[in-house]
């Protein structure tokens, strides 16, 4: 009866450590299935980023081409302000050349007229 109460106590014991080790080993499969979940999570947000780097990667070189373009554009209209600028230049030699000619022409026709109008007098 002792020895029957022993191995009682013994497969009481043994099934209490079954019972704790089967909690921890469920313990332990749940802390395994966060983690997985966690690992899936962490895993689906590099994705994003790296779907993120990759678009604004695509819209940095977008912007870097639009500065080139615009710096091209620049230096399009720095030469034809240039340009701009001796076509005004040579725009007003000619006038200042024309109204001298014209101030000769009207001297050289005042003279004229003067010349014929005192050789009647």
């Amino acid at each position: 009866d002792d020895t029957r109460q022993q191995n009682l106590a013994q497969l009481q014991e043994f099934a209490d450590d079954l019972e704790t080790t089967t909690a921890l080993i469920n313990e332990r499969e749940e802390a395994i299935k966060k983690l997985e979940t966690d690992m899936v999570t962490v895993n689906e947000i590099f994705r994003e980023i790296g779907t993120m780097v990759y678009e604004q990667g695509d819209m940095i070189d977008n912007i870097e081409h639009n500065v080139e373009v615009a710096r091209d554009r620049v230096d399009d209209g720095v030469v034809q302000l240039q340009k701009a600028s001796e076509y005004q230049n040579k725009y007003r030699k000619k006038v200042f050349i024309f109204l001298a000619i014209l101030i000769i022409f009207g001297i050289v026709l005042g003279i004229i007229i003067w010349v014929t109008t005192r050789g009647k007098k």
